[in-house]
């Protein structure tokens, strides 16, 4: 498993190594400061001591001293036995020589009784007169060992570091819920944010957990929310109005404001469409051109109004006769017309064109009134009348007046021989 470098690592882990880190540094630190001063401490209360046990020895051995009584002299030596710290003794005259020596242990070579004071940090050597009756008559060495210091010392580190040990633990446990307590604000800002990344919803909002610097980011974080929840609206309203502008003008555009069918431009780029398709796959489609019967004179005779009212009710016939993907336009004023895909065969489109003739030959009831219109029909197929729009258009046209010519309220399929016939 790759080592992650400490600035990848998530928060709560930078937390809790850090705090780790540094308690053990305290510790670590306070521990050696204590066992330095107990060290220390210790060692002067040991010279302390020793100085004391050779200063009443001394006094105790005076008399020996002063009568050069070498066996009474280490009789009080002996005295030292029950304390364990000293190694040796020895009383000194005035001359240097030895009166008597105690030692616990054999002398190491080169020590000298007769030396000079000296404190070490592995043994000391503590050296005092001997006066009587204000007479100075000689001397007191006292060698003492600092193994017990070392091993008491080494018992309280011991102690130290188990303690150390425990504490290091525990706080590494508290550490750990202490720095899962600081993130988690921070880890829920975290996945808010992420939220509000993936989802798009600015309603989100953050818990404010207190006033420190993750409450404050916290508030800051909801105030910024709020902003860009408005904005959002703003943007959202907008793009509504646009929407709803938009089909405004594609209504206005392509729809007829009477009816609500498709008006003449969008009739001609749907023919063209339709002419490209079906010469492109080999398809056919046919136009009709639908031309109101007598529509002039109930617009002369009745109003607009009514003439209007009768457009609508024509064009609901036209949308009812028809199927769903069949295209039905008013491309004038009287004038329908409706485009057939999906390769219609003549015999079909002759149908339709005869289902529309009957549909709207029956009345209309307008305010009561019953109004009786027909209609005639011209009907082009492509390619085998046309194979561009215009000329489509074009013949379309001729067979609605040959319809009408024929007697109104019926349809005339266009026959070329017949065009040619005309004079």
């Amino acid at each position: 498993m790759p080592r992650i470098p400490f600035k990848d690592r998530p928060l709560r882990d930078k937390l809790t190594q850090t705090g780790f880190l540094l308690t053990t540094a305290a510790i670590m630190l306070l521990l050696v400061t204590l066992l330095a001063y107990q060290l220390v401490m210790q060692r002067r209360a040991l010279v302390e001591e020793m100085r004391a046990h050779a200063l009443v020895v001394g006094s105790n051995g005076a008399a020996a001293i002063m009568f050069g009584d070498a066996d009474e002299a280490y009789e009080t030596l002996a005295s030292l036995k029950h304390i364990p710290d000293i190694t040796w003794a020895a009383f000194v005259l005035p001359n240097g020589q030895e009166l008597a020596v105690y030692q616990r242990e054999p002398v190491e070579p080169g020590e000298n009784h007769t030396g000079a004071e000296n404190i070490g940090w592995c043994s000391l050597l503590v050296r005092l007169p001997v006066e009587l009756h204000g007479q100075f008559i000689g001397n007191i060495a006292v060698h003492a060992s600092l193994a017990s210091l070392y091993h008491r010392l080494a018992l309280q580190a011991m102690f130290g570091a188990f303690a150390a040990i425990v504490a290091l633990s525990l706080s590494l446990v508290f550490s750990r819920r202490i720095a899962s307590g600081i993130v988690r604000p921070l880890l829920n800002l975290v996945h808010l944010t992420e939220q509000v990344r993936s989802e798009q919803d600015f309603s989100l909002r953050a818990t404010v957990y207190g006033n420190d610097e993750t409450g404050r980011l916290a508030r800051s974080f909801n105030d910024m929310m709020v902003q860009l929840e408005r904005h959002d609206e703003r943007i959202s309203a907008e793009l509504q109005q646009r929407r709803l502008a938009e089909q405004q003008l594609n209504q206005l555009a392509y729809h007829d404001p009477i009816t609500g069918l498709y008006n003449r431009h969008y009739f001609k780029e749907k023919l063209e469409a339709a002419v490209m398709g079906a010469l492109r796959y080999g398809s056919s489609c046919a136009v009709m051109f639908i031309d109101l019967d007598d529509f002039k004179i109930v617009n002369d005779t009745l109003g607009h109004e009514t003439g209007d009212q009768l457009l609508i009710l024509v064009a609901e016939r036209l949308r009812d006769t028809l199927r769903s993907n069949d295209v039905v336009c008013r491309i004038g004023g009287d004038e329908f017309a409706i485009i057939l895909e999906n390769g219609p065969g003549a015999d079909q489109v002759k149908r339709v064109a005869a289902n529309i003739v009957s549909a709207l030959s029956s009345p209309f009831n307008i305010g009561g009134r019953e109004i009786n219109v027909g209609a005639s029909l011209g009907i082009s197929l492509c390619p085998d009348h046309a194979s561009d729009t215009a000329s489509l258009l074009r013949n379309a046209d001729s067979a609605m007046y040959r319809a009408k010519g024929s007697g109104k309220n019926n349809y005339h399929l266009y026959e070329p021989e017949a065009e040619n016939d005309q004079p």
